[in-house]
């Protein structure tokens, strides 16, 4: 048994988590994702080469959504469903 990557203290109350593998967000490649229940967003945390969690970033908090899961498809785009029953999708913003 390991210890945890990261703990949340009070807890963020998580949904689904990925390891994010796309080519879509390059910079996100080996990061995890996960939706937060509690605090309404997404949840994004860099890992180092060991695997120990080095940074955290909170997107999409002014959606005031629970974001339930996450799922990747081929192209690394994200789609995530919410309580409210929206199912959102991220890619790239490319011109």
């Amino acid at each position: 048994m390991e210890q945890p990557v990261k703990t949340y203290i009070p807890s963020i109350a998580p949904g689904s988590l990925i390891l994010y593998s796309g080519k879509a967000f390059p910079a996100w490649q080996g990061n995890l994702l996960s939706g937060a229940l509690k605090l309404t967003h997404l949840n994004r945390v860099e890992l180092d080469p060991s695997g120990r969690a080095i940074t955290e970033e909170r997107l999409l908090e002014t959606l005031g959504e629970r974001i339930r899961a996450i799922v990747e498809n081929p192209e690394g785009w994200l789609y995530l469903s919410t309580d409210s029953g929206r199912i959102l999708r991220l890619r790239p913003n490319v011109f």
